[in-house]
C-alpha cells in the first residue's frame, strides 16, 4: 500500500494512462449535469440507511437552563454600606490637587 500523496498520485496517473490505453475514454460534463435520466424519479442516495428517521429532540428547555446558570446570582443579603466618610480629592483646571474633602456618600 502507497502511503505518500506524491506515490498516490503517480498511481493514479498510471492507471488512468493504462485505461486509456486500453481504448477507455474519459467524457466532460458540465457542472450540475447528472447522469440519471430525466423521464424517471430520482433514485435513493446511496447514504441512506435503512433505519427509520429519528424525531428530534428539542433542546430549548436545556439551553435556557444553562443560560439562566451563566447570570449573575443577585446578592441574598446586600449589607447597608456604612455610613462612613470617604476622603475626596479636589483637583483644579490643570489636574493638580488642590485639597482633600470628606463626604458621606
Amino acid at each position: 500500500m502507497t502511503s505518500s500523496k506524491q506515490s498516490l498520485r503517480k498511481e493514479l496517473r498510471r492507471k488512468t494512462e493504462e485505461f486509456l490505453s486500453r481504448g477507455g475514454e474519459i467524457k466532460q460534463h458540465n457542472a450540475g449535469e447528472t447522469g440519471e435520466p430525466a423521464d424517471r424519479p430520482r433514485a435513493r442516495s446511496a447514504f441512506v440507511t435503512a433505519q427509520p428517521r429519528q424525531t428530534r429532540t428539542y433542546v430549548n428547555e436545556a439551553v435556557s437552563a444553562l443560560d439562566n446558570r451563566k447570570k449573575p446570582k443577585k446578592p441574598e443579603a446586600t449589607k447597608k454600606a456604612s455610613k462612613r466618610p470617604k476622603k475626596k480629592i479636589i483637583y483644579d483646571d490643570f489636574g493638580e490637587p488642590l485639597r482633600e474633602v470628606w463626604s458621606e456618600e
